[in-house]
This record gives C-alpha cells, structure tokens and sequence, in this order.
C-alpha cells in the first residue's frame, strides 16, 4: 500500500466517524428536553418503584393496629395506647433529631 491508499483509507476511517450511526440530540432549551426526547429519543425500559408495595404494607400496618385496639390486645407487651404514646412524644428532647 503506498502513500496515497494510506491517506485515503484515514480520511475514510475520519468520514465513518464522523458521520456514524449513533445519534446525539441536538442542543435542546431544558425547558423543552423532556418533550423532545418523548418525541424523537427512543422510549425507556420502565422500571416500577416500590410505593405501591409500601403502601400495601403501611396499609396491613395500620389494619393490625386498629384490630389490636379494637380487641384490647397486646402485641410483645406493647398495646395501642403506648404505641400511641410513643408516637406523640415529643422527638425536640433528641438532640440528634433537630433539624439544622
């Protein structure tokens, strides 16, 4: 291969990554990216959260609390009455706790 084939098999290799398949969005005014990507990018692999799931469990949560204070029973000697005592004390007593 001489000098001229070299020379024109780099400038080919410069061409095809110049001009190769991947695809960069243009400069997009961030007040309009999210509406550009949904229409031109392709559409992302959704991934559920868990909230629902929490909820599920909060719900269960609060279901076995009002069933423990409907019947009057103890749970690992606790009752509902000092659950609800531990959860309206006051926490500024924690020095931990205080927002800064």
């Amino acid at each position: 291969m001489n000098e001229a084939e070299r020379r024109r098999q780099k400038l080919l290799m410069r061409t095809r990554e110049l001009y190769r398949d991947s695809y960069d969005s243009p400069a997009v005014h961030p007040r309009y990216g999210a509406a550009y990507r949904l229409l031109y990018e392709e559409p992302q692999e959704f991934k559920s959260g868990t909230l629902g799931l929490r909820l599920f469990i909060s719900f269960l949560l609060f279901a076995a609390f009002v069933a423990m204070d409907y019947k009057k029973d103890e749970f690992m000697s606790v009752n509902s009455s000092e659950i609800i005592q531990m959860i309206s004390e006051d926490t500024s007593a924690f020095p931990i706790l205080e927002h800064r």
